[in-house]
């Protein structure tokens, strides 16, 4: 009887830390509580009449511009450009871009490029597609353009590397950077038969 009395109370001794440590005897544990949800921050509603942080304006445009240079073949040469199509003005913080985009397509307004060169031996007219840009923001204060021109140039004078009286056709391409304006080319003669059949184009100009 003693030794079943003994028995009992290490069979207590033995469960109290069980007990204490909150799992049964069978070793599974106690349920948890889930924690309570946490409600989401509020957002503050949007004011649909603050300005948007980027502001574009389009429209058509048209933009002439002028440039002096020097060019082959046709010598020293003031220059007229007309641009016409689509404009845009960009505004982003600090930073702001005018630009128009003169390509014959409906997205730029059927735009084109017609330019005008008169020089001390020869003369052009050019008719292609191009765009201009000035920008202004910290790292950059300028212009940047880029235009295809189909040039139809005549000869007087001197020219550089053929002959007056002279006709020759071919494609233009420029680039101009901060008013600096760099083009090259390769026209083809069209009328006479003297001279080069063909050269190549070229010119360095400074925008007005």
């Amino acid at each position: 009887m003693k030794q079943r009395a003994s028995l009992l109370v290490l069979i207590c001794l033995w469960g109290l830390p069980v007990l204490a440590t909150g799992q049964s005897a069978t070793g599974q544990e106690e349920p948890v509580a889930a924690p309570p949800p946490v409600a989401a921050p509020e957002r503050p509603p949007l004011d649909p009449h603050a300005p948007a942080k980027t502001q574009i304006t389009l429209d058509k445009r048209t933009q002439v511009t002028a440039g002096l240079g020097f060019a082959g073949p046709i010598g020293a040469a003031a220059s007229l450009r007309v641009l016409h199509g689509l404009g845009a003005d960009v505004r982003d913080g600090s930073t702001r871009v005018k630009a128009v985009c003169a390509i014959p397509m409906p997205h730029c307004a059927q735009g084109f490029l017609l330019q005008a060169d008169a020089g001390s031996s020869g003369g052009k007219l050019s008719l292609g597609l191009g765009v201009r840009a000035h920008i202004d923001e910290e790292s950059f204060r300028g212009t940047a353009g880029a235009a295809l021109r189909l040039a139809l140039a005549r000869t007087w004078g001197h020219p550089i590397g053929t002959e007056s009286g002279l006709s020759y056709l071919g494609p233009e391409l420029d680039l101009s950077v901060v008013r600096i304006n760099l083009t090259l080319g390769v026209l083809w003669r069209v009328s006479g038969d003297r001279g080069t059949s063909a050269l190549f184009s070229w010119g360095l100009g400074f925008g007005l």
